[in-house]
């Protein structure tokens, strides 16, 4: 058997296992980081070839044989379909997903990659003592399916994830939905551990259109976020002051929608933001720190930090996806601006830079999307800057099926330090510490009255005194007590 013929047998086995790794080169074939599909176009013509079958490419509809980003399709002589692989991992490709990266960061600085967002995550938080066999991962998005992307990464790593979301990323769950899901944590040296996940999303599609987002089998234009979208558009027409409740009113037919748009109206009022001049990505990031702060004082309301060490990880949530999901040879990404992340080990709160983290190679992000779901081999993977990290495709395989853990067994030393080194510690100055909180006013609102609504619910279980809780229930117990009467009265009458 001749060289490429044993190089291609060695390719085909390997794909036919489910792993990818970087080949060797054998019989004068170049050597290259990971397998591209022009890699496997030619094993698979030389594994032909060595079966007595010969094989001529096919130009696609452009009039090139190779074609990148485009399909090649292989016919055998005999008429027989070889091979139809989409050429998205060729390097002259890889320039168009660097200039997406680029687009993306001119509206978030700090985005990344999702796979290499969430393997640097995994990476910084092992060094403090956090793995998919000791910890619980509390993850809360918003409630559109396109979110899950990012959800079904973060169990790659956690396993299964104990959700709070909510429309926009809201928190709605209090500090009983918050200590449910801690409840659930392992215990391992006799402490839980714990990651937060918080992020609302936002779409900017391929073509760099803001808000756009392409779902499979709906005709026309899509958005996200919706909820966000529909919040700047209620917060420019009516203004601030309508939306600026009490903590804890809210519709009763638009619940968590209401409490949104309250609480982002609340902080925008304390940041001093006007709506007129907001735009989408505004209103997400006022989401992103509304919704942290949120998040920050559930915590410190539910966990004991003596008896529990956790994690924060917050951000935006970004889906660059291709703006027509019916076409095949427009990839999709995904990306992740970096908010805040830090640990609490031990009582230490200690912040961590995620950018200082060294990014993978190529076949190391490639293996390790291999151990996630459907990512199929030849999917675009390019090299940024050290601070930018890797870029990867999001399989339109995957995509279309997904919207229609990987455990480590490893041992924790309850005495050693953490393994990362300082040089991935940074510092944290709040913006804003005074922020107001989800039960309470502020100062700055002490100079309106609460603009309650009289028919409105109220369901905090901080929103009533003691005395006024008692005169609410008064007619609940009276109604109860009539009822009850009438039931007995109405077993004792004869038949």
């Amino acid at each position: 058997m001749s060289p490429s013929s044993r190089y291609a047998l060695r390719a085909l086995n390997v794909l036919a296992r489910g792993r990818l790794r970087a080949l060797e080169p054998v019989g004068g074939f170049a050597h290259e980081t990971g397998l591209t599909t022009g890699l496997l176009s030619s094993t698979k013509s030389a594994f032909s070839g060595a079966r007595g079958i010969s094989s001529i490419s096919k130009p696609c509809q452009c009039g090139k044989v190779l074609c990148n980003g485009h399909r090649v399709n292989t016919v055998s002589d005999h008429g027989v379909n070889v091979q139809s692989v989409r050429q998205h991992a060729t390097g002259s490709t890889a320039p168009s997903l660097k200039d997406r990266h680029k687009e993306i960061l001119k509206s978030f600085p700090r985005a990344l990659g999702v796979d290499d967002f969430i393997t640097r995550v995994e990476i910084a938080l092992a060094g403090y003592g956090f793995t998919g066999d000791n910890t619980i991962a509390m993850s809360n998005l918003c409630r559109d399916e396109s979110c899950m992307v990012l959800e079904d990464k973060i169990e790659t790593v956690f396993g299964s994830c104990f959700s709070t979301h909510g429309l926009g990323g809201v928190l709605t769950c209090g500090v009983i939905g918050i200590k449910a899901g801690l409840s659930h944590s392992p215990v391992v040296g006799g402490k839980e551990r714990y990651v937060f996940f918080s992020f609302p999303h936002i779409g900017i599609d391929s073509n760099g259109k803001v808000g756009g987002i392409s779902r499979p089998n709906r005709p026309g234009a899509s958005s996200a976020c919706g909820a966000l979208i529909a919040c700047l558009g209620d917060l420019k027409k009516d203004g601030l002051d309508k939306s600026l409740k009490s903590p804890g009113v809210h519709d009763p037919l638009e619940p968590e929608y209401s409490i949104l748009k309250q609480r982002l109206a609340r902080r925008a009022a304390f940041e001093g933001l006007q709506p007129a001049d907001m735009s989408l990505v505004d209103i997400t990031a006022l989401a992103e720190r509304t919704i942290t702060t949120d998040l920050e004082y559930l915590i410190e309301k539910a966990v004991d930090p003596a008896k529990a060490n956790y994690a924060v990880v917050t951000g935006v949530q970004i889906h660059n996806w291709a703006a027509d999901l019916d076409n095949p040879d427009v990839p999709s990404l995904e990306f992740v601006s970096v908010g805040k992340c830090y640990v609490v080990v031990n009582g230490k709160k200690v912040h961590l830079d995620l950018r200082a983290v060294p990014a993978l190679s190529p076949r190391q992000l490639k293996l390790l999307s291999q151990a996630a779901p459907a990512d199929p081999p030849g999917v675009a993977t390019t090299a940024n800057s050290a601070s930018s990290g890797m870029l990867q495709e999001l399989p339109r395989d995957y995509l279309l099926r997904r919207l229609g853990g990987v455990q480590s067994h490893s041992n924790v030393d309850e005495g050693a330090a953490p393994n990362w080194s300082e040089y991935v510690q940074t510092t944290y100055e709040e913006s804003h510490p005074n922020a107001p909180r989800m039960d309470g006013t502020h100062p700055f609102e002490a100079k309106q009255a609460p603009k309650a609504e009289p028919k409105a619910a109220n369901t905090s279980f901080f929103g009533f005194g003691k005395k006024e809780a008692a005169e609410a229930h008064v007619p609940a117990m009276q109604v109860w007590r009539s009822m009850r009467s009438a039931h007995a009265a109405a077993v004792a009458m004869p038949n």
